[in-house]
């Protein structure tokens, strides 16, 4: 449990976060979006907002990423949101792991 609690919790996660966007090297690519796909999109951040940079306990982290990625890896911010939101699903299943016993 306290190996979880520490790989997961907010500081320790956006950290790695942060440490991973420093050095990615992203290909470039060029696709075409479906106006589905960017609606889908744009809810999902503005959610990642609501939940974790209003209402969750890791804003702080959150906020200090989201302004990191936008003016320091602009092009990686889309990732930087993604990777937040991926964090918050796996402290949820971490939660309901250790609830139900591991």
């Amino acid at each position: 449990r306290n190996i979880l609690d520490h790989i997961y919790s907010p500081e320790a996660y956006y950290e790695r976060v942060r440490t991973f966007l420093q050095t990615y090297k992203p290909h470039k690519i060029k696709v075409q979006l479906s106006r589905k796909y960017i609606v889908e999109q744009s809810v999902a951040f503005m959610r990642s907002i609501l939940r974790l940079g209003i209402l969750g306990n890791e804003r702080a982290y959150y906020w200090r990423l989201f302004f990191w990625a936008l003016f320091r890896k602009p092009a990686l911010f889309p990732q930087a949101i993604t990777f937040a939101i991926y964090g918050y699903h796996f402290r949820q299943i971490c939660e309901l792991r250790i609830q139900n016993g591991l």
